[in-house]
This record gives structure tokens, C-alpha cells and sequence, in this order.
């Protein structure tokens, strides 16, 4: 099969309501970043019928800014990806779709902020001269 055919057949098993961005799938097929965002910019329309493009998103989870924005961001939204009015999708791990079965964005566990320092006195050392 052809990088064109495996990157179309990645993209069609992006389940409703989940998306992948363009790094995963470059990575998947191993081709470069540029050639992935270049076949599915250029889809033609009856493959767009057919090929779920609008479920490919940026690394960040921001929606593509071309000619066919408003119609990706009201399908996310319509499947039920969270999409800010940005256009970017909040909480990208949740929805995000690797095909590893690893989140290739993760969260790293919060720590609690340390103690803050007793603040500091302008007299500290120094006497009164009342």
C-alpha cells in the first residue's frame, strides 16, 4: 500500500468523537509532518465525504485555519470533541487517538507548591529610632 493510502486508512479509524493530530500520523507512517498536513489540506471533495479529515488537529489541539474551518469545527463539536470558541480542543489527552494505545500527550501528576517563606520585615536587624 501506498504512505497516501496507509495515512488515508489511519485516518478514517479516528473514531467519532476522538481526534489524532498531524505528528501522529507522519509518525505512524513515517513521513515527514509537512507531507501529512499537505494530502490532507488537498483531499479532494469526494474524498472528504469519505475521509474523517476534520477528526486531524495540530499537536496543540488547534483546528485548521484554512477554507474549511468552520465546517471542522462544527463537526468536532457535533461529534462531541470540546472545541474552545479558540478553536482549539480543550483537553486534548481525553480525546486525543494515538494508535499505540499510549497518550502521546500526558499529564504529568501536580505537586503541591512548596511552603511559602515567612515574608520578610523592612526592620528585620534593625532598632526603632523613635
Amino acid at each position: 500500500m501506498s504512505k497516501r493510502a496507509d495515512l488515508l486508512t489511519l485516518v478514517r479509524a479516528v473514531p467519532i468523537g476522538r481526534v489524532t493530530t498531524f505528528d501522529v500520523l507522519a509518525q505512524k507512517i513515517g513521513e515527514p509532518l509537512a507531507l501529512v498536513q499537505s494530502l490532507i489540506a488537498h483531499l479532494s471533495e469526494d474524498e472528504r465525504e469519505f475521509v474523517p479529515w476534520h477528526r486531524v488537529v495540530a499537536k496543540g489541539g488547534a483546528i485548521g485555519r484554512g477554507p474549511h474551518r468552520d465546517q471542522q469545527f462544527a463537526r468536532l463539536v457535533r461529534e462531541g470533541v470540546q472545541v474552545l470558541p479558540a478553536g482549539i480542543v480543550h483537553d486534548m489527552p481525553r480525546f486525543l487517538v494515538t494508535f499505540d494505545g499510549a497518550p502521546q500527550h500526558t499529564r504529568k501528576p501536580v505537586e503541591p507548591a512548596p511552603e511559602p517563606a515567612a515574608p520578610l520585615s523592612r526592620s528585620r536587624g534593625m532598632k526603632s529610632h523613635r
